[in-house]
């Protein structure tokens, strides 16, 4: 299994190798034998781009491991950081350094977007690796105390998406309007949106569905004695 470091997504790099080369999204279209809509699907990042990354590349004069993971990218092989190598880049077969990387470990924990998760046991399995100064750049706390789990429903859809892994920051468990938590409600998991009313806080899916997903309204109250949040989500990948 490939971890990607985190940065640009695939179809931000066709589009800078696209431009690169002056070509336009039906000139790539026409030179890799793929659809001008397919093309503009992958840079705007609206489909799985795997059927047609190969010959992306191709007409790109790059690589897939490129497109997918960018400059430099690490191989998970077995479960610490020495565990992972260096495929891409200036330098491909090293190890990623601990001076520069980090692996986050991975809880085996479904934070539902749905109905909510009762969560029996923990387990570590493995981590991804992420980029130290990408972490400082997200103002991130120290990378040892962050977590990373899994989504699992459709009431987070679009923005959210089943099976995703998502990077949970405990230190950040004070209530902000418009963020997305990992929390805790009568014993059951959620990953939702807080919304500040001012008079009320509001528990959000943002799937559109609200006769399916409907708003939780607590009083400011509440949102203190009923809830317990693990952590804001702050940052989202590709599904597991």
């Amino acid at each position: 299994m490939s971890l990607l470091m985190v940065g640009l997504t695939c179809g931000d790099r066709v589009r800078e190798a696209r431009t690169r080369l002056g070509l336009s999204q039906s000139a790539l279209a026409k030179k890799s034998e793929v659809s001008q809509a397919a093309i503009s699907k992958i840079e705007n990042n609206e489909t799985d781009n795997s059927k047609y990354i190969a010959q992306v590349a191709k007409a790109l004069n790059t690589s897939v491991d490129y497109l997918i993971y960018g400059k430099e990218y690490i191989k998970k092989q077995s479960g610490s950081l020495n565990d992972f190598v260096i495929v891409g880049g200036e330098n491909p077969g090293e190890k990623p350094s601990v001076d520069e990387y980090v692996l986050v470990p991975q809880f085996d924990i479904y934070g539902s977007c749905g109905g909510g998760s009762i969560i029996d046991s923990v387990e570590v399995k493995g981590g991804l690796v992420f980029s130290r100064q990408w972490i400082r750049e997200q103002g991130l706390p120290n990378p040892d105390d962050l977590r990373v789990i899994y989504a699992k429903g459709e009431s987070m859809y679009p923005s959210i998406e089943d099976g995703q892994v998502l990077l949970v920051n405990p230190h950040d468990n004070i209530p902000k309007s418009n963020k997305v938590y990992f929390l805790c409600i009568d014993e059951q998991y959620y990953v939702k949106r807080l919304i500040n009313m001012v008079t009320h806080w509001v528990i959000r899916s943002d799937n559109p569905d609200k006769v399916q997903y409907p708003d939780i309204i607590l009083s400011l109250d509440e949102i203190k004695e009923k809830i317990e949040i693990e952590g804001r989500i702050c940052w989202k990948g590709g599904a597991m």
